[in-house]
């Protein structure tokens, strides 16, 4: 019987004996679970930092001065208006409705968001460098680093400092706070959302009477997955009279996707 059950075998071609046949069950449904692992991973992979062309974020801007103890309002509009594809890199450029332009880079292989051009109609110039990594793990896999910032919003308003705008950089090192909660800005109620806070000091010279001024910074972003930044807030404060604290917060009013 075991010789005539071999020459069956052997006739039709070769059979592989009953272990291999398992062998090869426990591969292919090994390389099963892998196809539907990729594919799931790829559907659950977060987006902070949307690239879609034609994506518009509609924001309110208050900033506060506690020496006027007045609060400025304004609306900012930030459109994706143009997105290029190259391999495992992605570039997309923004434009402001104050004017300014900015191009980020996001490189899937090192996971980084870089900004790598920047025209700034609003104001001068950076003092900190244009091209820099804004996030150096997209996936917030890091729970902390330091960026290269420079002063925003700290001014002057006593004679003879008046409307004086300090120029200085400074490190701001970041940290996540939280992951994965839902948050209420301006009514709307945004899903999947991580908190990162950063904080720096940095001094300047206003004038040769007053010596050197120190500044501490303190900012709070709350981004969200597939719609990006729905709320910022940053102090800057002195203990200089003659500048006082300052407060900015942007929220986001909607967004178009």
């Amino acid at each position: 019987m075991v010789e005539q059950a071999t020459e069956n075998r052997c006739v039709g071609g070769s059979i592989p004996p009953l272990g291999t046949l398992k062998k090869m069950k426990l591969l292919s449904l090994l390389k099963l679970s892998i196809i539907v692992f990729s594919l799931t991973s790829c559907n659950n992979e977060k987006n902070f930092f949307p690239h879609d062309q034609n994506m518009v974020w509609n924001y309110e801007i208050s900033l506060y001065s506690d020496y006027t103890g007045n609060t400025e309002i304004k609306r900012l509009t930030v459109t994706n208006v143009s997105t290029i594809i190259k391999g495992k890199v992605i570039e997309y450029a923004k434009v402001l409705s104050n004017g300014d332009i900015y191009t980020l880079q996001k490189e899937k292989f090192t996971d980084k968001l870089i900004r790598t051009t920047a025209f700034l109609k609003s104001s001068s110039a950076y003092d900190e460098p244009v091209r820099k990594v804004l996030i150096p793990s997209m996936s917030f896999v890091e729970e902390s680093w330091i960026t290269p910032s420079q002063l925003f919003i700290t001014k002057g308003y006593q004679p003879p400092l008046r409307d004086f705008i300090p120029s200085t950089t400074f490190n701001l090192l970041y940290k996540i706070i939280k992951k994965d909660f839902n948050i209420k800005v301006k009514g709307k109620i945004y899903e999947d959302c991580l908190l990162i806070e950063g904080e720096g000091k940095s001094e300047f010279v206003a004038d040769t009477r007053t010596g050197l001024i120190d500044v501490e910074i303190k900012s709070q972003e709350w981004i969200c997955n597939g719609i990006g930044l729905v709320k910022e807030k940053r102090i800057e404060s002195t203990k200089a009279s003659a500048f006082g604290n300052r407060i900015y917060i942007r929220e986001l009013l909607e967004v178009t996707k």
